[in-house]
């Protein structure tokens, strides 16, 4: 379990490492970013936060419109700082 946890915080750095690259390296730290996610979910099941963040994956997803990334562009910036959140908050309770 502390393999595959260390596995999601080593693909999470390297997730944000692409917001270097700004709004060109935001689809690879979005997918990045949901394959973390998706670990983090195998391992922790019970942890409700990560439910919320894959709520509002889906949900940026239904929204967008291919087009236009006006107000909706935080969304994005938010869901990458709050499953950092999820991962750092979860590593105190080890």
């Amino acid at each position: 379990m502390k393999t595959t946890f260390k596995v999601v915080e080593i693909i999470n750095i390297a997730a944000l490492m692409f917001l270097l690259f700004g709004g060109y390296g935001l689809p690879f730290t979005g997918a990045l970013q949901v394959l973390a996610a998706i670990l983090f979910v195998l391992i922790f099941p019970k942890n409700k936060l990560i439910y919320i963040y894959f709520t509002l994956v889906i949900l940026f997803f239904l929204i967008w419109d291919r087009q236009s990334m006006d107000w909706l562009f935080a969304l994005p910036i938010t869901l990458i700082f709050f499953l950092t959140f999820i991962i750092y908050n979860q590593k105190k309770k080890l």
